[in-house]
C-alpha cells in the first residue's frame, strides 16, 4: 500500500545542515586555492576572492527562496524542474549529478594525494608530470568511498553527525594560519611586483579556477524533507555557510600572498607564477612554524575527508529525487524500510564515484569540468525563481531575495560568464557531456525510446559516429591538405578535421535531433532554448579569448599529441567577450522565462505515468514532460 512506503526521517537540524553545507563547500579546493588563483592573478587574487563571493552569494540567495518555499529532496534539481518542466529538470538534474559524483571523485582523489605526504607510497609522479595516485592509492580511496556510502546508508543523522565533526575540525587549522599570517604579513608582497601582474583576464581566469572551492553553497536545499522545519531552516543555513566560507577563505588567501617568503621558498622575488606549486603547509615552514606546517597538513587531510563524507551523503540525493518524479530509473526512489535513507541511490552513486576515482588524473581540470556541470544548474535556480514568483505567487516564502528582477538575472548572466572562464577545451567537453542527457530523457521517460529497435539506433549510431570520428583523427584514410579552404583550414590535414567535427560537432547535434524527432515544432518551443543556451556556450568559448585555455587536449605536440590544434579563434576577446555573454545571457534568461510560462502549471509531482516498456501511455507522459500538466 502507497501509506505504508517508507519515509525519508526528519533529523537534521539547524548545526547539522549547516555543517553539511559548509562541509561540503571546504573541501579539497581552499588548501590549493590562494596558491592557483595567486599563481595565475598575483596578488589581484584577492579581488578575484571577493567578487567570487559575491557572484557565490547572488546564487545562493535564489536557492534559500526557494528551498524554504519548496523543501523538496533534490533541490538543484527539483526546484529549477518545478518552475521549467520535466525536460529542464531532467537536464539540469543530469549536469549536477555529474559535478557530484566527479566532484567526489576529485576530493577524495586529493585526500590521498595529501595522505600521500605520510604514505608515500599512495602517491607518484606520472609522465606528463602530474601528481597522481598508485594502484595503491585507489585502493585506499575506495576504501574510504564504501566507508563513505555504509556511513550514510546506515542513516542521515549518522551522516550529519559526522559533518559536525569535520567541519568544526577543519575549521580551526584555517583560521590559525589565517590569524598567525596576519600577525607576519608583509604588505610589500602586494605592491611592489605590480598588483595584477596578469591583467584582468588573470583576474578573470583566478575565478573560474577557483569556483570550484565555492560550490556546495546549495547542499542545504538537497535533503530537504530530512531537515527539521526546513522553511526557517534552509535559508539560515545556506546564507550562513556562504557568509562563513567567504569569511575565510578570504582570511587565508591574504594571510597567504602576504605570506610568501621569495627566498625561504627558493622562488625568485616577485615570480607569483611559481607559486603554484606551493602547499599552505610550504608557506608556515618558511615563517618558521613547521608546528603550524603540520596543523595545516592535518587540517587538508580532514577537510577531504570531510567533504568526501558529505557529497557521498548529498550525491545519491539527485538519481533519487528524479527517480521519485519518473525520470530516472525506478530502483533510485527507493528507500531502505530499515535505515529511511535512499540506499539504492547511494550506492548507485557511489559506483559511478568509483569508476572515476579509477579514470581520475588531472584534479585541476576535472574541478573546471565540474564547475561547469554545476554551474548551469546555479544559473537555472536564478530562473526558476522568477518563474515561481509568477506561477505561484501565493506560496509562503519565508525568505524573499530583493530585487529579484535585477538579482536573479544578473545570476544567470554570472553563471554563464564563469562557465566561459572555465576555459577551453572544458566548455567543449562540458557542453557535450550535457547534451548527452538529451537522448537519456527520451530513453527514461518513453517506452517507445526503450524498443530494442529505438536502443539498436541510438547505440549504433553513437558508435558508428564515435568509431569513424577516431579512426578520421586518429588512422586517416589518407594525408590530403585543406587547399583554397580559407585561412583557417588551409594546409590542415583534411581527415583529423572531419573526424574532430563528426565527435565534437556530429554527435551533440545529433543527441540534439532527437528533441525535433520526437516532437512537433510546437512541443519542442519550452524547451530548445536550454539546447541554444548550451551550444551557444560551446560556440562563443571557440570563437573567445586565447587566454582562457587549460591543459588543451586538443593540440599537437607533447604529451597529447592530436593530430591538429583546436583552440578558441580569438575573435572574441576582452571587454568583447563579456559584451557578448552579457547579451547572450540576458537573451537566454528571458526566452528561458518565456518558455516556462508557456507550460502552464508547475511541474509539481511525478509524470503522470511511470513509462514502462509497451506502455501505450508512456509516448503522452514524454510529451507531458514538455509541455508540462494540462
Amino acid at each position: 500500500m502507497a501509506g505504508s512506503a517508507p519515509k525519508l526521517k526528519r533529523e537534521v537540524s539547524m548545526l547539522g545542515l549547516t555543517s553539511i553545507t559548509v562541509g561540503g563547500i571546504i573541501g579539497s579546493g581552499i588548501f590549493a586555492l590562494a596558491a592557483t588563483m595567486g599563481s595565475v592573478a598575483g596578488p589581484a587574487a584577492v579581488v578575484a576572492l571577493a567578487l567570487l563571493g559575491v557572484v557565490v552569494i547572488l546564487m545562493a540567495l535564489p536557492y534559500a527562496e526557494l528551498g524554504a518555499a519548496f523543501p523538496i529532496t533534490g533541490g538543484p534539481y527539483s526546484l529549477p524542474r518545478r518552475a521549467l518542466g520535466n525536460f529542464a529538470g531532467f537536464m539540469l538534474g543530469w549536469g549536477y549529478f555529474l559535478y557530484a559524483f566527479i566532484g567526489t571523485a576529485a576530493i577524495i582523489d586529493v585526500f590521498v594525494e595529501y595522505l600521500g605526504t605520510y604514505w608515500g607510497a599512495l602517491i607518484t609522479v606520472n609522465s606528463a608530470g602530474v601528481l597522481s595516485i598508485t594502484w595503491l592509492g585507489v585502493a585506499v580511496a575506495l576504501v574510504f568511498l564504501a566507508g563513505y556510502t555504509v556511513l550514510n546508508v546506515l542513516g542521515v543523522k549518522w551522516g550529519s553527525l559526522f559533518a559536525i565533526v569535520t567541519t568544526f575540525s577543519k575549521i580551526i587549522p584555517l583560521v590559525l594560519f589565517g590569524l598567525v599570517g596576519m600577525l607576519l604579513l608583509r604588505l610589500d608582497n602586494f605592491t611592489a611586483f605590480g598588483f595584477a601582474p596578469f591583467g584582468w583576464s588573470g583576474v578573470a581566469f583566478a575565478m573560474a579556477l577557483g569556483f570550484f572551492a565555492f560550490t556546495g553553497f546549495e547542499a542545504a536545499s538537497i535533503p530537504a524533507e530530512e531537515v527539521q522545519n526546513p522553511k526557517r531552516a534552509i535559508p539560515r543555513a545556506t546564507i550562513l555557510s556562504v557568509g562563513v566560507v567567504t569569511l575565510i577563505y578570504a582570511l587565508v588567501a591574504v594571510a597567504f600572498i602576504g605570506g610568501v617568503r621569495w627566498g625561504a621558498l627558493s622562488l625568485s622575488p616577485g615570480d607569483w607564477g611559481g607559486t603554484g606549486v606551493l602547499l599552505l603547509n610550504n608557506v608556515a615552514d618558511a615563517w618558521g612554524l613547521a608546528i603550524l606546517g603540520t596543523v595545516v597538513v592535518v587540517g587538508a587531510i580532514l577537510s577531504t575527508l570531510g567533504a568526501g563524507g558529505d557529497w557521498v551523503l548529498l550525491q545519491g540525493r539527485m538519481p533519487y529525487a528524479m527517480a521519485k518524479d519518473n525520470l530516472f530509473l525506478k530502483s533510485m526512489a527507493k528507500v531502505s524500510p530499515r535505515f529511511g535513507t535512499p540506499a539504492v541511490a547511494l550506492v548507485f552513486a557511489s559506483v559511478l564515484t568509483g569508476v572515476v576515482l579509477v579514470l581520475l588524473t588531472n584534479f585541476p581540470a576535472v574541478a573546471l569540468l565540474a564547475s561547469i556541470t554545476t554551474l548551469v544548474p546555479y544559473g537555472a535556480a536564478a530562473l526558476a525563481l522568477v518563474v515561481l514568483r509568477r506561477t505561484e505567487s501565493a506560496a509562503e516564502r519565508p525568505y524573499r531575495m530583493p530585487a529579484a528582477w535585477v538579482l536573479a538575472p544578473a545570476a544567470f548572466v554570472a553563471a554563464t560568464i564563469l562557465v566561459y572562464w572555465a576555459s577551453w577545451p572544458w566548455t567543449l567537453v562540458g557542453v557535450f557531456a550535457m547534451l548527452g542527457a538529451v537522448p537519456l530523457y527520451f530513453v527514461f521517460t518513453s517506452a517507445k525510446f526503450r524498443t530494442a529497435g529505438r536502443l539498436a539506433e541510438l547505440g549504433g549510431t553513437v558508435a558508428a559516429l564515435a568509431i569513424v570520428g577516431a579512426w578520421f583523427v586518429y588512422a586517416p584514410p589518407s594525408s590530403a591538405t585543406f587547399s583554397g579552404a580559407g585561412v583557417y583550414l588551409n594546409t590542415l590535414p583534411v581527415f583529423p578535421v572531419l573526424g574532430t567535427a563528426i565527435l565534437f560537432i556530429g554527435l551533440p547535434l545529433y543527441f540534439v535531433s532527437f528533441l525535433l524527432r520526437k516532437l512537433t515544432w510546437n512541443e519542442s518551443k519550452p524547451v530548445l532554448w536550454i539546447a541554444t543556451y548550451l551550444g551557444g556556450l560551446g560556440i562563443i568559448s571557440y570563437l573567445g579569448d586565447q587566454f582562457f585555455i587549460y591543459e588543451n587536449f586538443l593540440t599537437t605536440g607533447s604529451p597529447y599529441n592530436y593530430p591538429i590544434t583546436v583552440q578558441p579563434m580569438g575573435l572574441l576577446n576582452l571587454p568583447w567577450d563579456l559584451v557578448v555573454l552579457i547579451a547572450f545571457g540576458l537573451a537566454m534568461f528571458l526566452w528561458g522565462y518565456r518558455s516556462a510560462l508557456r507550460l502552464g502549471a508547475p511541474v509539481a509531482g511525478p509524470m503522470t505515468s511511470a513509462p514502462s516498456p509497451g506502455s501505450p501511455s508512456a509516448e503522452g507522459a514524454a510529451a507531458s514532460a514538455v509541455t508540462g500538466p494540462p
